[in-house]
């Protein structure tokens, strides 16, 4: 095991240390102090948009906003972090763990996070490195580690936490949760998902050339911050009406202006894909291109989901109403990244659904924005407890 922080200390003695320290309470000023520092240093690494995204979502002004809504909704009652929590970060999204460790330190709570064994001490890691001695009470209530698939070392840190946070594929999840937790200790898990976006055929029709290049930007960020590997990316693309070819004539051209990297691994593999699907049945249309693939479905089975590679490889599908949507839904579907809808027509759509599927509707240009309710979950209430004192 390799451990980041605390600095020259083995897991032994940095657990025993970490477990000595008493809880903050929920949004003490050095942690918000300290979430402003980290919030400058991230949204001034403007080659790293996802990291830029991650500072705004820290800036001063959010987090006061969720302070005051966690104690509109606490108002009376004591409610304190539930002790150590313990996040296990996904390999392909480099920022998820700092999104849920900062609402864990928000609710209070002393914080291990082991870190993907693929990840090498990268920018944000190095700026949160440097942070941390600025900041002695949160610097004493965290441990930065890495290490392969050992289930002896994920045992001894989940028996010594209160919460465990999963975030990975479903094997991963699958294999970590038969690693014992304490007994007291609660579990969040954030398997594999599947999203997609919905577009109004007549109200893309309607766009300028202005307001067009609007949409495809914000549709490039949502597909390409994380090469489309992220569990809210866009992988089936739902056109309300007929799908509209210009679209995506636009859509190559702003990818070419981006300067777009495409690796030969990804290219390879998304062609080999596209080649595979185009035997199904299912599948009406290929068309592969330099930037991206497209896949015509007539059908959207279930078994698809587990066949995208990212990428840039867009899964396309027709219905004539937005209601007939909801005979796609599956519960491993997570997010739905609109244009040309209003909120009475997406309620009605969940509505409509039977399935467990859908935690997110959000405007295209939103889908990898993070937000404290995520899966349907809202992390202060699961990193906090209540004390009832009559």
């Amino acid at each position: 095991m390799k451990i980041f922080w605390p600095k020259n200390v083995n897991i032994d003695d940095a657990l025993c240390n970490l477990n000595s320290q008493k809880l903050s309470k929920p949004f003490a000023e050095e942690i918000i102090a300290f979430t402003q520092s980290l919030s400058k240093r991230f949204v001034r690494m403007r080659y790293m948009p996802e990291v830029v995204a991650l500072g705004y979502w820290l800036r001063k002004s959010n987090i006061k906003q969720m302070q005051a809504e966690f104690e509109n909704a606490t108002e009376g009652k004591v409610v304190r972090g539930r002790g150590t929590a313990f996040h296990i970060a996904p390999s392909n999204v480099d920022t998820i763990f700092v999104y849920s460790w900062m609402l864990s330190l928000l609710a209070g709570n002393r914080n291990i996070i082991r870190i993907s064994s693929k990840t090498e001490i990268n920018e944000l890691l190095q700026v949160i490195l440097e942070e941390l001695p600025n900041f002695k009470s949160v610097a004493e209530q965290i441990i930065i580690c890495t290490y392969g698939h050992d289930e002896n070392a994920t045992e001894v840190l989940s028996l010594a936490c209160h919460t465990r946070v999963i975030w990975g594929g479903d094997e991963t999840v699958k294999a970590i949760r038969n690693i014992p937790l304490a007994p007291i200790a609660n579990e969040l898990a954030f398997p594999d998902r599947f999203s997609l976006a919905i577009l109004n055929s007549e109200k893309v029709k309607l766009l300028d050339d202005e307001a067009l290049d609007a949409l495809l930007e914000q549709f490039y960020n949502d597909v390409f911050w994380f090469d489309q590997m992220a569990c809210s990316s866009p992988r089936l693309v739902v056109w309300i009406g007929e799908k509209i070819e210009s679209f995506w004539t636009a859509f190559e051209l702003k990818i070419q202006i981006k300067q777009h990297e495409l690796l030969a691994a990804t290219q390879v593999l998304k062609y080999s894909t596209s080649l595979q699907l185009a035997a199904e049945s299912y599948v009406e249309k290929v068309a592969p291109i330099t930037y991206f693939s497209r896949i015509k479905l007539n059908d959207v089975p279930a078994n698809v989901r587990e066949q995208h590679c990212g990428g840039g490889l867009f899964f396309e599908y027709e219905v004539e109403n937005l209601i007939d949507l909801e005979q796609t839904i599956i519960d491993k579907d997570q997010t739905i990244a609109y244009f040309g809808f209003e909120k009475p027509e997406l309620v009605e759509l969940v509505d409509s659904i039977s399935t467990r599927g859908i935690d997110r509707i959000v405007p295209i240009g939103q889908a990898l924005n993070f937000d404290g309710v995520w899966d349907g979950q809202s992390f202060l209430t699961s990193f906090t407890r209540e004390v009832i004192i009559l």
